[in-house]
């Protein structure tokens, strides 16, 4: 009897405790989650900060470190959206840390609901795209989607994706490289330079590469986008610099003669 009535004080001081120090945290929770939402972009980084802080103490409940992980994965989405002027320098060096270690912390959470804002950062590069193509097959429709997006830093974003995706072999079934094969066709027809540039380096990496040629030596003949002050490396245009051109080239050169897409240390553009 004596015992009973032990164990049930012991679980009710237990359960106040518990209760007490859910009570102490949650405002704490619902106040960072507030502020992720501040239109000032200096106060969602401390939010952010105060966030992981929460998330490594070890006392947050299961739910509140839910709460946290997807308005992280919204800030992100955010972040994709909002950038200081270029004219303050020193505040776009800190908004560039806060971003990158944002983008950083979203991917590491390895969950897939994150997936879009995760695509919305891969223009930044390696870490952004490694977080996409980290989810194989669960990121392609996704990605394919934002191909077509008529914002050329999406569009090609997502084409670093496809490229990385290709190169590392996370998505391999018949299927899916039909899909990626069309949406590289699309890419590569694209009024927008910077897809078109960003597909011929994803071509690279097909296994049906050979099926491009005929739209590569149209782009290798035809992209009209010319940069001033810069010279080709293989002597074409006339001394001009067309860098679709001389991209396009290349890559006709490496199919002609059967050479393996270049094996890089890490993810670039």
């Amino acid at each position: 009897m004596r015992i009973s009535v032990f164990i049930s004080v012991f679980l009710a001081v237990a359960g106040l405790a518990s209760a007490q120090q859910a009570s102490t945290v949650q405002p704490a929770v619902s106040s960072v989650l507030g502020r992720m939402n501040s239109p000032t972009w200096t106060e969602r980084k401390r939010a952010f900060e105060d966030a992981t802080e929460l998330v490594a103490s070890g006392k947050l409940t299961p739910r509140d470190v839910e709460q946290l992980r997807l308005g992280m994965i919204q800030l992100l989405a955010t972040e994709n959206n909002d950038k200081v002027p270029a004219a303050d320098e020193r505040a776009g060096e800190e908004n560039s840390e806060y971003y990158a270690d944002l983008i950083s912390f979203v991917a590491s959470l390895r969950d897939e609901r994150a997936i879009p804002s995760l695509l919305g950062a891969a223009s930044t590069g390696g870490i952004a795209i490694r977080g996409v193509v980290q989810f194989g097959k669960k990121a392609l429709g996704p990605t394919l989607e934002q191909v077509k997006n008529p914002d050329p830093k999406l569009a090609s974003g997502a084409v670093y994706v496809i490229r990385e995706m290709l190169k590392m072999g996370t998505v391999s079934d018949p299927d899916s490289l039909l899909r990626i094969k069309n949406s590289l066709r699309f890419a590569l027809a694209s009024p927008e330079f910077a897809v078109r540039l960003s597909a011929i380096g994803a071509i690279e990496y097909s296994d049906e590469r050979e099926e491009f040629v005929p739209m590569l030596k149209d782009v290798a003949a035809h992209d009209q986008v010319k940069l001033a002050g810069q010279k080709p490396d293989d002597d074409g245009d006339n001394g001009e610099f067309y860098p679709a051109r001389q991209d396009a080239r290349r890559l006709l050169r490496k199919i002609a003669n059967h050479e393996p897409p270049v094996v890089d240390k890490g993810v670039s553009h």
